[in-house]
């Protein structure tokens, strides 16, 4: 039996997907089916593998023999050397005897061969060797990242950790800001003559199931409806291809954000072989023509993780505050909201749901917001949680899991509690 076919036999009950889908809207011929985590595009067990920097060849050689014997191991700063060696020619028989000769002494920052001081034709003969030219250290005194008074430095913590480059996080996030201003999608709705919003918040609740039997990155999920929001604030689409629209999306998102995004034909069996091959990639060019070839858009998945950073909220909080915003990603209206605001009202709720805090003047100063300012967009996001739509709860499903501290099950706030 064909791999593929025998991969898909364990997916969702493709029929029930699509009565759900048939009840929502009549009238709209997206096609939801079953389908599973790709598995055709893992690495080929018979190729070669070529490990990271393994073919460079002006590294430092291998020590291994080189090194005069009794010296041992020390540490030293690390060097980049290259050391050029006169041309000759040389046998097997004297081959060790050579290198022997050759020796490259790495302790106190020098750096030295005798052959070169022996050999006039070497191309070092007529220079002379810097050792501080040679020798890169990292001196022990540390960067400051200076912050006013009564601000928590959050960054500090973290400047030895190259992973989080600590130093240049609030230079990356207000670079993101200032990115906002240029991906902010219009209320194109109403130029849509086949599409409703609707069809929109059931393209996004697949979109999101689409994600978790994917095992896809939470980036990917968000970049991917950002794509579909700006494709159809530009482009006229028939309801016919809004699921394309949405698979093509979350293809290019995956090619953005993924380790190892999914096969085209993977996308075209969830679409339950609607579109073809052809019809994807042109409109994935069609796509990628229309944002401009700009993908790097700012997101408040993003904004969301460093704001919970800075206001040190526990996993718990920072989960309700996941699942708010990614409820919000059904809900048309909100995406004439700034991605950096979003994420600050979704963690201020989630805040004073769970009780765990309130908008100090630390979250005051790298968000660039007041509690005044995303008091009304919280009130708009309390009510949304208040009332879930009944027929899409692939999201509060998802949320209601132990694994996600069942935040779904947390009831919204009171009116009063907001004062």
């Amino acid at each position: 039996m064909n791999t593929r076919k025998q991969k898909h036999q364990t997916g969702f009950d493709v029929k029930k997907s699509k009565a759900a889908v048939s009840q929502i809207h009549h009238d709209s011929k997206i096609h939801i089916s079953g389908f599973k985590r790709q598995g055709d595009n893992m690495a080929d067990p018979n190729q070669k593998r070529r490990p990271a920097f393994g073919d460079i060849t002006n590294s430092i050689i291998e020590n291994k023999g080189l090194v005069k014997k009794g010296e041992g191991k020390q540490n030293i700063p690390v060097k980049a050397v290259v050391v050029n060696k006169p041309k000759q020619a040389k046998t097997k028989k004297h081959k060790k005897e050579n290198l022997d000769d050759e020796v490259i002494q790495l302790s106190q920052g020098s750096v030295v061969s005798s052959s070169q001081e022996s050999n006039s034709t070497s191309d070092l003969s007529d220079t002379e060797i810097n050792e501080q030219s040679l020798t890169f250290t990292v001196e022990d005194t540390e960067p400051e990242i200076n912050t006013p008074e009564g601000v928590d430095n959050i960054d500090r913590e973290n400047l030895k950790d190259i992973a989080q480059v600590a130093l240049y996080a609030p230079f990356i996030f207000n670079y993101y800001k200032e990115r906002e201003l240029k991906f902010m999608v219009p209320m194109y709705m109403d130029n849509q003559p086949t599409l409703t919003t609707n069809m929109r918040s059931i393209l996004v609740d697949w979109l999101v199931e689409v994600q978790e039997n994917f095992e896809l990155n939470h980036e990917t999920l968000y970049l991917a409806v950002k794509l579909v929001d700006t494709y159809l604030s530009k482009q006229i689409v028939t309801k016919e291809l809004l699921q394309l629209v949405g698979a093509t999306s979350l293809f290019l998102a995956c090619k953005f954000d993924e380790r190892c995004p999914p096969l085209i034909e993977d996308f075209l069996y969830i679409c339950d072989d609607a579109y073809n091959r052809r019809e994807f990639i042109l409109l994935e060019i069609s796509i990628f023509k229309t944002i401009n070839y700009d993908i790097g858009m700012p997101l408040s998945y993003r904004f969301l993780r460093r704001y919970s950073k800075c206001a040190r909220a526990s996993m718990e909080t920072l989960t309700l505050a996941r699942f708010i915003l990614e409820m919000s990603l059904m809900e048309y209206e909100f995406i004439k909201y700034r991605e950096s605001k979003m994420a600050c009202a979704c963690l201020h709720l989630a805040q004073k749901m769970k009780k765990s805090g309130e908008w100090t003047s630390t979250l005051e100063f790298y968000t660039g917001y007041k509690n005044e300012d995303i008091l009304p967009l919280m009130k708009e996001l309390n009510k949304m949680i208040a009332s879930p739509p009944k027929h899409l709860n692939t999201i509060l499903s998802k949320y209601s899991h132990h694994v996600f501290y069942e935040v779904a099950k947390i009831k919204a706030l009171s009116s009063s509690e907001f004062s």
